[in-house]
């Protein structure tokens, strides 16, 4: 069965790298199974400076999109995660400028 796998960036606020890495290290188990409903088989974030790259594979992108954009769980946690970030654009790095692993799908929730 095919998947859509894609990458995007965003930015974060300077000066919270950290902040945003230790609020995001372990996701809401209510997020996790939204991002499971949307069709979500693999997410991780990368780090470099303040660009976040995020690497998605998924059963239908447009499917995953038109879900979370409705989901109230995913409402709730894009407003908790958006004092992190920067409303300016973020660069799009290439795999090998990605930076750090900071969060995996795969990884415990809490």
């Amino acid at each position: 069965m095919p998947h859509d796998s894609f990458a995007f960036s965003t930015r974060l606020r300077p000066g919270l790298g950290h902040a945003y890495e230790q609020f995001h290290r372990a996701i809401p188990s209510e997020v996790a199974e939204t991002l499971k409903a949307a069709g979500v088989i693999e997410w991780r974030i990368y780090r470099n400076k303040t660009t976040l790259t995020h690497e998605v594979v998924a059963t239908d992108r447009k499917r995953m999109d038109a879900f979370l954009d409705a989901d109230p769980v995913n409402e709730r946690w894009q407003r908790q995660v958006a004092p992190y970030l920067s409303s300016e654009p973020a660069p799009e790095l290439t795999a090998a400028d990605r930076g750090t692993l900071i969060w995996d799908f795969s990884w415990p929730t809490r």
